[in-house]
This record gives C-alpha cells, structure tokens and sequence, in this order.
C-alpha cells in the first residue's frame, strides 16, 4: 500500500528535459530534495508539474535513500493558498528561511505546523507578527529559543527596565550591557513581557513594537544562516525602492 506523506513544496527547478528538481518540507522525511521526472511529458498533461507549486498543501509519495529522493505521487487535497504583493514577498522569505536553516532528513513537527498556519495566515494578507511568530518557532526548534521572562542574569525582566539583546546572552541589563560593550537591538521590559504575553495567550497587545522585536530574530537568525543576506530580503527591499 502506498503511504502519503504530508508536504510543502520550498522552491523548483527544471531537471532535464521534462523533469523537475523540487525542494520539499514534509511532514515525515523532514526537509529533503526530490527529482519528479517526466512531470511536463504531453502524457501527464502538464498536471503534475502545475501541481507542484509553492504554497500548494499536498500529500505525496517519496521512494529511494540518499541525498535525492524520487517523486512517485502526488496530490493536493485542497486549493493552493494564493499570496500576493508583500505577502507573497513574505511566503518566499519562509520558504527560502525554512531551505536555509532547516536540517536534512530530520522531522521537525511543529515547524511543519508553524509553516503550514503561517502560508495560510499569509492568504490573508502581509503581517508582521506573521512573520515573528513563525522565526520565534523556527529558533525554538532548532534549540536558539530566547527566554522572553528572564534576563541574562537570570532575573525576572522588570517592565521598566532597558534591555539590550545579545546573541547567547539574551536581554542584558542596558547598564551592564555597555559596560560589557554589547551593540545589540534595544528593547523595553515592557516591550519584551508583552511578547511574552503574545507568545503565551497568541494575542498581540495593539501597542507592541515589532521594529525591535524584528531586529532580534533577525540577529538570532543570523547564527543559523552564517550572516548570510536571503536573497528574498534583497529582492524586497529593491522592489520597495522602485
């Protein structure tokens, strides 16, 4: 009996002359690569390669070992989520993030959830905290969770306190942070309990910041992709300056 898997597909590309090269994150295998051959062939009538798009929830069929995996079958069991505009500049910024950072081969279940609500929370339209939520899950799971509660001394964090993240350290008590010459995003303690809050009831409160908030899952980030810039970043920011 053949067994299907759920999946996302992250990005595509030709391979030979009918076939395509597909990035994939399942539910099961985890993130991995799979060649689907023939999938534009007049015979399969263009079906499955039109089926394999991004953002498109599908269940499939995986077979082989090693480092490409081959295609056997696929199906979508609804609609394809339609992202535009910002949106879609954001979509391809979580696939291109989850590619990058995501282990081989290793089932991540909730960051294929997390994937999963942010595309269709993304349908919707372009959201920030969207965005933050899914970058938050993403360090958790891969082990660079940031305590929201305490401090790098281990204290509870006081609302009406200044804080400077650092890297490995978390939220530093400003004073103490410049005396250590520290050069990370500034951020309140009400700030910093408020998404605490968020991240305990999924409720943001009206008046959260997201600029600093934005600014430390990026620094975090930073450690998985090597300070690498994502090429969607780039692309974002060109189109806004058009």
């Amino acid at each position: 009996m053949t067994m299907l898997q759920p999946a996302w597909v992250l990005n595509r590309k030709a391979y030979g002359d009918s076939g395509l090269l597909i990035e994939l994150l399942t539910a099961e295998s985890g993130r991995c690569s799979a060649v689907v051959r023939g999938a534009h062939r007049r015979k399969q009538g263009g079906s499955l390669a039109a089926l394999l798009q991004p953002f498109s929830p599908l269940l499939i069929t995986l077979v082989g070992r090693g480092e490409l995996r081959t295609l056997r079958a696929a199906e979508s069991p609804r609609p394809s989520y339609a992202l535009r505009g910002d949106a879609l500049m954001s979509g391809l910024y979580v696939n291109e993030l989850v590619n990058r950072v995501v282990p081989r081969f290793d089932p991540y279940p909730d960051v294929f959830i997390s994937y999963g609500e942010s595309v269709e929370a993304l349908s919707n339209g372009p959201s920030e905290r969207t965005l933050r939520r899914f970058e938050l899950r993403l360090l958790s799971e891969l082990g660079y969770r940031i305590d929201w509660f305490c401090d790098s001394e281990g204290d509870e964090i006081q609302p009406e306190c200044t804080y400077r993240f650092e890297v490995g350290c978390g939220f530093c008590p400003v004073l103490l942070a410049e005396k250590a010459g520290a050069l990370g995003p500034v951020i309140t303690g009400a700030q910093v309990t408020a998404v605490a809050d968020w991240l305990a009831v999924g409720q943001a409160a009206p008046t959260l910041d997201w600029t600093p908030i934005k600014q430390i899952t990026r620094a975090a980030l930073n450690q998985l992709t090597a300070g690498r810039t994502l090429h969607s970043r780039d692309i974002y920011r060109q189109l806004k300056k058009t």
